[in-house]
């Protein structure tokens, strides 16, 4: 599957952008280049209580009697930081609905469902000196008035500097997502939906590729939580477009 994000140094994206456009480089095309990935809420089911296993395989619970209900589905990539270097050291955290649209919060059982036992529900992975992350997990279930997705946070040194999501290319209810349509520009909603395949011909797994490129400027943490509402989003400005760089995700 092809990344994202072009493999392209930023010296050659430059100089592929002057021969273009005649040596004249527009604010517009520096921004379609360059793409940071979009803030977006927490969302209000940030686990609560946390389980005591947290790896990047939420597939199967330490001592858990069977695997988790739903489809299988892997992704990754590397996280990158504004001139395209890859972030090592950095934590990546991911929590989702289970196969019944069931988080691990308190109030996060959807009415008429149970929550699935075998789910892990949360997991983190710290990158590696390539920048690389991975993450074993299920497509996440559906709950009321949301489409599909993944949330993601990246921190530094228990410093918040990214909460995101990440959805899956094709589901219908993408288009009318109010999460996924308050995200940043058109191209920033872009690089959060991602293409998802069998792992082989006859395989039911799916996987998937995913880069993530970091801005600068840690997260406010009063504008982090909440259910979604305008305060809760955060948008990228100007600047942190700018200083976005773009580069492949193969692992």
């Amino acid at each position: 599957m092809n990344p994202f994000y072009i493999p392209q140094s930023r010296r050659a994206l430059l100089r592929s952008l002057l021969l273009t456009t005649g040596g004249i480089i527009t604010s517009d095309l520096y921004a379609e280049a360059l793409t940071l990935t979009p803030r977006a809420t927490e969302g209000p089911y940030y686990p609560d209580h946390v389980p005591i296993d947290q790896d990047n395989d939420l597939t199967q619970i330490i001592g858990g009697k069977a695997p988790a209900g739903g489809v299988v589905t892997e992704f990754g990539g590397r996280l990158l930081n504004a001139d395209g270097k890859p972030l090592s050291g950095h934590v990546i955290e991911l929590w989702q609905a289970d196969v019944n649209g069931c988080y691990i919060h308190s109030n996060g059982t959807q009415r008429g469902k149970e929550r699935d036992p075998n789910f892990q529900g949360f997991g983190k992975i710290e990158t590696n000196a390539k920048g690389e992350y991975r993450f074993r997990t299920i497509k996440p279930g559906l709950y009321t008035g949301r489409t599909i997705h993944w949330h993601i946070r990246v921190k530094q040194n228990d410093k918040s500097m990214l909460t995101t999501q990440l959805f899956i290319a094709g589901v219908p209810q993408n288009d009318r997502d109010g999460i996924l349509r308050g995200m940043g520009t058109e191209q920033q909603r872009l690089s959060v939906i991602r293409e998802f395949k069998p792992m082989s011909k006859d395989s039911q797994e799916l996987v998937g590729t995913w880069d993530i490129v970091l801005g600068n400027t840690p997260e406010d943490p009063e504008r982090r939580g909440g259910p979604g509402g305008p305060q809760s989003r955060r948008r990228d400005n100007d600047q942190d477009i700018k200083d976005l760089l773009f580069g492949p995700a193969p692992f």
